[in-house]
């Protein structure tokens, strides 16, 4: 097993090296958080060692550029460092690291911890492929890390734009419609459904027309997955369909359509306080027509998700009930 230490203090690499090496590991150092990238690549590790306080790149940095490569992010890595405050281990599990281990800790703490890891790590790997070496220079590091940056900015907008909606005191139809409309910014679709099984309502958003036999598949396959996630008794004809507000339904039911199927259908269920409170569903008549990184785009919106419908259905409620209140007054 070869393991990758990274770590700007020489005494320390040295310090490691000669406990890794007597344990039966390979060793691999790197001086700086550049060198930790490019020597990732040449010598794929079975994992990393990495400290936080690095010249050139820090090694949070490091650490989220391995993670957000689908090549490298089953590596574990273990940040290892003098640093030991509630925001230090906030920002490594942020960064997504595998262990936080501070540098007190070298000795048998260390080995068992990187034992651990590869443990884990082994469980995973019969699927993956063989990695394959390749040079990586400063240049494709610094592009490599405007684009994680980008891509970090465009999610904090996404997630910002999806709590906004919430605070904004709209009934649970238009809070639905509004989410679904800034999905679209994220994900590809063709159609795409909030379902809340125990309303027995579900908001939907078009974005082309289909024919009645594709929409009928669509909710069917909306109701399935609300059984199966919320164990609701549930048949597809107890959903009531509701469109965006100013739009009618009807307007995207196209008779002269051909039946094209779902090339691609996804669901996920979105959980609130220990319950499914919606399910979440698109759908694309071709297929690899959600667009690349879905499911990572998903992972990312579905718990800001869950408490933005949670909450607008608990404001729902509390607008019946006075409704209700008030038309009792009026009798009374």
């Amino acid at each position: 097993m070869k393991v990758l230490i990274a770590d700007d203090s020489a005494v320390l690499r040295l310090a490691l090296s000669r406990l890794l090496e007597r344990s039966g590991y390979e060793v691999v150092v790197a001086a700086d958080g550049l060198e930790a990238i490019q020597a990732f690549y040449t010598e794929n590790p079975d994992l990393v060692l990495l400290d936080v306080g690095m010249p050139k790149l820090h090694g949070y940095v490091v650490c989220r550029l391995l993670k957000e490569d689908p090549a490298a992010a089953h590596v574990p890595v273990l940040i290892l460092t003098a640093r030991d405050s509630a925001e230090d281990r906030y920002w490594g599990q942020r960064s997504g690291a595998d262990g936080f281990l501070t540098k007190e800790m070298v000795g048998d703490e260390l080995l068992d911890a990187i034992q651990s890891a590869l443990a884990s790590r082994a469980l995973t790997d019969l699927s993956l492929p063989a990695p394959v070496s390749r040079s990586v220079d400063a240049s494709d590091v610094l592009t490599r890390v405007c684009e994680v940056l980008d891509r970090k900015l465009f999610e904090a907008t996404i997630v910002n734009d999806i709590v906004a909606v919430g605070v904004r005191g709209m009934d649970l139809h238009g809070t639905v419609a509004e989410a679904l409309s800034i999905l679209h910014r994220l994900v590809s679709f063709d159609v795409a459904a909030l379902a809340m099984p125990a309303d027995q309502r579900m908001v939907i958003r078009f974005q082309k027309p289909c024919s009645p036999a594709d929409f009928d598949e669509f909710r069917s396959l909306c109701s399935l997955r609300s059984r199966q996630y919320s164990a609701t008794e549930l048949v597809a004809s107890d959903l009531s369909v509701l469109s965006p507000p100013g739009t009618r339904f009807e307007e995207f039911i196209d008779y002269s359509q051909m039946d094209r199927g779902w090339g691609e259908f996804a669901a996920a269920p979105l959980w609130s306080r220990g319950e499914v409170v919606a399910v979440l569903a698109f759908g694309a008549h071709r297929a690899g027509g959600l667009g690349e990184g879905f499911d990572r785009n998903l992972r990312m919106i579905e718990h800001h998700l869950a408490t933005v419908v949670d909450s607008a259905r608990y404001h729902q409620r509390v607008l019946e009930q006075e409704a209700r209140n008030s038309l009792s007054s009026l009798f009374d």
